[in-house]
């Protein structure tokens, strides 16, 4: 089997960290390349409020790149390349996802994954709010314009296999056990999305039909915004008690419980629901990946995976090693992997919010 037997280092500095500017690595030839070009992995996206990372997948590029995490670097830091599971030997290469269109379901996730290192989902039962229309601020759901209430509960069918997630739902409008819906979609491809009508409880086979939630693998999106031609849009009504501790970490012993009809309750109390204040409240989906996680943490001193912010003195800061998180990358061409990290964020000084330069560092398995 093929090691991360190369390294690569990409430093980011002068015109490439002005606003809005594009910068592009291929970690095979350890070089800055145009993004224009189909031989980009990772792009450095420098927006006038903040610093994205892109793979050249999906809705990112043309490209068959894909991303693996992120993941605490104390377990990344034991792989030995990007096709195989360290500990059991199992092939892990359907857990890259391409980059996509998403939202709320991005921003605020549904699992868990890994919390038991046994490379599993766990779901955390949040209640989905899915408005039909989400340039109207009404949340009471009606005939002209139903508002849903989703949770995800599973994500495995009866044999164990993975890509199977078990949703159910209900009409806000009709809040009783006799009308939730509960279906098991196989979502197990990689490449294509399984759309679902909540009206109807149907799996409808073409995009351009009517539906209102789509899923492929682990992920899901709204048909709304970049992922639709529809008005669809989220928010997180409610999160059951005890899945996460004061710092948003998973409590273990609490996901690995089968907590599902406990949490039926936490769909049905729709008077509990947070809702949204205004129309612009509706999260509706737009481009995404993995290499973007939410962040976590309280103002302000928030935490966005690979790097912290304070909110004092406003400098971003690489996450140390006991702390620092990472991903594994898949190539461009979908025949080379790298671990990939960022090891320095700097600044000329203490009080200038601008920073210097960035640098990342890859280990790289190159193609057979």
């Amino acid at each position: 089997m093929a090691s991360f037997s190369q390294s690569a280092e990409w430093t980011i500095s002068g015109a490439s960290l002005n606003p809005n500017v594009q910068t592009c690595f291929d970690f095979d030839s350890d070089s800055e390349v145009d993004c224009s070009s189909a031989t980009w992995d990772v792009k450095f996206d420098n927006q006038q409020r903040g610093v994205s990372l892109w793979s050249n997948s999906g809705s990112s590029g043309d490209g068959d790149g894909g991303v693996f995490g992120l993941m605490d670097w104390s377990e990344l830091s034991a792989y030995n390349n990007g096709m195989q599971d360290p500990k059991t030997g199992s092939d892990i290469t359907h857990h890259y996802n391409e980059d996509n269109s998403g939202g709320i379901f991005d921003s605020h996730s549904w699992y868990a994954y890994n919390i038991a290192e046994n490379h599993k989902l766990y779901p955390n039962n949040r209640v989905y709010l899915i408005t039909t229309d989400h340039t109207d601020p009404a949340t009471a759901s009606s005939v002209q314009q139903p508002i849903y209430a989703m949770q995800i509960i599973n994500y495995y069918d009866e044999a164990g296999e993975s890509g199977h997630p078990t949703v159910r739902w209900i009409d806000t409008a009709m809040p009783r056990a006799d009308q939730v819906k509960t279906k098991t979609i196989n979502a197990t491809s990689n490449t294509e999305w399984t759309y679902l009508n909540l009206k109807t409880g149907n799996i409808v086979d073409d995009a351009t039909k009517q539906w209102q939630v789509a899923f492929r693998r682990n992920s899901v999106k709204l048909n709304g915004g970049a992922s639709g031609t529809g008005k669809v849009g989220g928010f997180v009504a409610n999160t059951p008690d005890g899945y996460y501790d004061d710092k948003d970490e998973p409590i273990k012993t609490k996901f690995m419980t089968d907590n599902k009809e406990q949490s039926l309750a936490n769909l049905l109390n729709v008077t509990d629901f947070d809702t949204p204040k205004s129309a612009g409240s509706w999260m509706v989906d737009s481009d995404s990946s993995d290499l973007n996680p939410g962040y976590t943490g309280t103002y302000p001193n928030l935490d966005f995976g690979w790097y912290t912010y304070n909110g004092m003195t406003h400098q971003l800061s690489a996450k140390p090693d006991d702390i620092a998180q990472g991903a594994l990358i898949r190539s461009n061409s979908g025949d080379s992997y790298a671990r990939m990290r960022l090891t320095q964020i700097n600044y000329p000084d203490a009080t200038t919010t601008k920073a210097t330069s960035w640098v990342f560092k890859f280990d790289v398995q190159p193609a057979k």
